[in-house]
């Protein structure tokens, strides 16, 4: 039975010994093919550059709306009158003090003219009562004259009486007409008094005529709308022969000769900043124009809410290039910072993310790492964190890279004026 079977043993032993070496055999192959990849493997050519302490400008950068300087809405004082004539237009040029617009006068000339003529009338009720107290004057002095005089006249009468020269019939007629030239005194002085009050009076009328003269003057003028600063008609906002309402303005003048930028900064900023500061403005209308602005307000508080605190920002328009409405980005150079640089090439943005990484090379491998970045300036970009001073950075052929990719350097570039 053995005998039988060996034939068999024989060939399963040699079928087995042939898939035994068959497998050693593909695993040498294996092998050999897996250190030829090794060996093949690709080293990508990188240009790097050593990140370096460079000296930075401290640049804060905000936007806003540019607005003007002043905005004012012409509203008429008088209400419920006619609007007679605009003499502008939506985008006219007015200065200050230019008449904009005229309402119906009619009845306000006439009650001037009434009070022009009742100020003649109370002007000539003066000169009547200095005539008449000229005359009142006059008969003053003399009644007091003639007072006088009789008083010593009946002085003298007296010592005569006294002396038995004259007799009691003269003393008496004497007394009699002193008493007629005091009662004659009285009268004029009584006269003259009244003469006054009346000139006094006279006076009066005239001031409170001319009073009411000036009063209708200075509503006849509110009858005319004069604009209260120079700027350009912004909007319109009636036609002539509306009624007017106090309410309600005529129309919109915007100062755009010069503008203004209100931003909103952060609490750590705001130490910072002072009045008559320099700002870049640029706009998209003027790409790579600059104009220039002064920092001319800076609020005093920080809202607690919002940890931000308000600063306007002034801007030269005489020429009119920038007009209210204009999205603005402002720069403010707060001045210089020692900082770790890169080139900004060598930053790569994780997709979907605002994560930035570079490749750093050392053992000539590439190695990912993440980076904090912070100002960026010409060609530059701070680094916050995630990089020391001098390692290398791939400026160029990052984008064959992956971590840990072998790399030879083919050329090294800076990444800036160091810093002392």
């Amino acid at each position: 039975m053995i005998l039988r079977n060996r034939p068999k043993i024989v060939i399963s032993t040699f079928i087995l010994i042939f898939f035994f070496f068959f497998g050693i055999f593909n695993y040498m192959q294996h092998e050999k093919k897996k250190e030829a990849t090794v060996n093949r493997e690709e080293i990508v050519p990188v240009q790097v550059a050593e990140a370096r302490l460079t000296r930075l400008q401290k640049v804060l950068e905000l936007t806003g709306e540019i607005k003007p300087a002043a905005v004012v809405d012409v509203c008429p004082k008088m209400g419920g009158e006619t609007i007679e004539k605009i003499y502008v237009e939506t985008g006219d040029y007015v200065k200050k003090g230019d008449l904009i617009a005229v309402l119906d006068d009619d009845v306000i000339n006439a009650q001037l003219e009434e009070a022009a003529a009742g100020l003649a009338a109370a002007k000539s009720g003066v000169k009547q009562s200095e005539a008449n107290l000229q005359t009142c004057s006059a008969n003053l002095k003399s009644s007091k004259a003639n007072l006088d005089l009789m008083g010593k006249e009946r002085l003298r009468v007296e010592r005569l009486y006294q002396a038995g020269v004259v007799s009691e019939q003269e003393m008496d007629r004497i007394k009699s007409q002193y008493e007629v030239a005091e009662a004659q005194y009285n009268a004029a002085k009584a006269q003259y008094k009244a003469a006054l009050e009346s000139k006094n009076l006279a006076i009066n009328q005239v001031e409170r005529a001319k009073a009411a003269l000036k009063q209708l003057q200075i509503v006849c003028e509110e009858y005319k709308i004069y604009a209260p600063i120079s700027g350009f008609v912004a909007a319109r906002y009636v036609d002539q022969g509306n009624r007017t309402n106090p309410a309600q303005p005529i129309i919109r003048i915007s100062q755009e000769d010069e503008l203004k930028i209100v931003c909103s900064i952060t609490e750590k900023d705001f130490p910072q900043l002072k009045k008559g500061m320099k700002a870049e403005v640029t706009v998209d209308a003027f790409p790579g124009k600059i104009f220039e602005g002064t920092v001319s307000v800076i609020s005093p508080t920080i809202d607690p809410s919002t940890r931000t605190a308000e600063i306007e920002i002034r801007i030269p328009n005489e020429k009119y290039k920038l007009r209210s409405g204009m999205f603005a980005r402002i720069k403010l150079y707060l001045g210089e910072k020692k900082a770790l640089t890169v080139p900004t090439v060598a930053l790569n943005k994780m997709p979907g993310t605002g994560s930035y990484y570079v490749y750093v090379v050392k053992d000539n491998k590439a190695i990912m790492k993440n980076v904090k970045t912070g100002i960026r300036q010409d060609n530059l970009t701070e680094i916050i964190d995630g990089l020391a001073e001098k390692e290398l950075v791939v400026i160029r052929g990052q984008n064959r890279l992956y971590d840990g990719a072998r790399v030879s350097i083919e050329e090294r570039g800076v990444a800036g004026s160091e810093a002392s």
